[in-house]
């Protein structure tokens, strides 16, 4: 019985995260995009940031409710280019 529960639990967390990730995938292809900062001088690397179209990072609910796969997204994209 306790088994049970379990599975139900781990497939409905594995739900939301699926959903979670969907929702962003989509967002980020109509709702957000990709600004680069190239920062003045020698040395300094590349930074990306990824806010709404039209608006400051942070700006909207949007951002706050995608924060956690921005900021994976962002650490990600970091890695790659200043590697």
């Amino acid at each position: 019985m306790l088994n049970i529960q379990k599975n139900k639990n781990t497939a409905f967390f594995l739900g939301i995260v699926i959903a979670y990730i969907t929702a962003y995938g989509i967002a980020r292809s109509t709702v957000f995009h990709t600004v680069e900062n190239y920062p003045q001088g020698k040395g300094n690397s590349r930074q990306d940031f990824i806010t709404q179209k039209e608006h400051q990072p942070g700006e909207g609910w949007e951002y706050q409710v995608f924060l956690p796969a921005i900021k994976i997204e962002e650490a990600i994209i970091m890695y790659i280019h200043n590697r």
